[in-house]
């Protein structure tokens, strides 16, 4: 198994799935290549103020010939592109994209063929301080993995027990192109207006005319996806729909004065405006091609 890419989400994949026993490699570059070579996977817990060192093999380039059961793609929605022509010379069987994707995978299909494509997601949240990870695996739901077509396979179901096995919570879905665009989705204003708060979570908290704005934006974005045919997973969702939106301000402010809030939200923004502002031109794509009004969320986007 591959792992592609060394960021947060990248090396505590890796490092779970070596401890579990799991012959795994990883791909990465430049001087995260050389500092993994020589000091191994640093991870630190900012919450448990634990430290763990990991040695796991590292390359540099994916040749064509180079051969594994499952490549997991776990980098920027604005890197893949990228990456494609690399993915498209080697003969991998199984390429997991595991990352932001509101738009859908029709651009890797028609690179890669509908045959080699898998979807999923990550299991962490924090940021890179120099050569050291500092992440935390947030409890509570599990992360789905699934095929293009909503099949489940055998391959799908072996990569879920894979996954398993290394500790991490993982399910196969059926719905998982609708998971990752009410995920992506909804992921562009919050990190917009994040950002807009110099990726300080408490300090969005604790505007509310900010809050009001974005519970509006989010409503307004379900009712984007909706229009644009997809459906709304996971369900809960639909409740920023329902509740009123005092409810929903005071919700999103107990959340983002939170430490998990800032490790998993802030701390991305900070490191991936990039990757944020990619989504937010999916997302204002979305809007367009709805034909809906959505004022909130036109408002948030406009400088896209």
């Amino acid at each position: 198994m591959l792992v592609i890419g060394a960021g947060v989400n990248g090396s505590v994949c890796a490092v779970g799935l070596h401890n579990a026993g799991f012959d795994v490699t990883v791909l990465a570059r430049g001087k995260r290549y050389q500092e993994l070579r020589e000091g191994g996977i640093i991870i630190e817990n900012p919450l448990k103020n634990t430290r763990s060192v990991t040695s796991v093999p590292v390359i540099n380039t994916l040749e064509p010939d180079d051969l594994y059961d499952y490549l997991l793609v776990i980098v920027r929605k604005n890197q893949v592109q990228d990456l494609l022509p690399t993915l498209a010379r080697n003969r991998s069987p199984n390429v997991v994209f595991m990352l932001n994707n509101p738009s859908g995978p029709g651009d890797w299909i028609s690179v890669l063929g509908k045959e080699r494509v898998m979807l999923g997601f990550v299991f962490a949240g924090g940021k890179r301080d120099g050569s050291v990870i500092r992440a935390i695996r947030p409890g509570g739901l599990s992360t789905p993995f699934g095929e293009i077509d909503g099949a489940i396979t055998e391959r799908l179901t072996r990569l879920v027990s894979i996954l398993c096995q290394a500790g991490f919570k993982a399910r196969a879905t059926r719905n998982m192109t609708d998971w990752l665009a009410t995920h992506g989705a909804l992921v562009a204003p919050f990190g917009v207006l994040t950002i807009k708060h110099d990726c300080h979570t408490c300090a969005l908290a604790r505007d509310t005319e900010s809050l009001r704005l974005l519970a509006d934006a989010m409503r307004e974005t379900l009712a984007v996806l909706r229009a644009l045919g997809h459906r709304i997973i996971p369900r809960s969702t639909a409740i920023l729909e329902i509740l009123p939106r005092v409810i929903v301000v005071m919700a999103f402010r107990s959340f983002l004065s939170s430490r998990v809030a800032e490790i998993g939200g802030g701390w991305h923004c900070s490191q991936a405006p990039d990757e944020i502002y990619q989504l937010a031109r999916e997302l204002k794509d979305m809007t367009e091609r709805s034909g809906l009004p959505v004022p909130a969320l036109r408002r948030v986007l406009e400088p896209f």
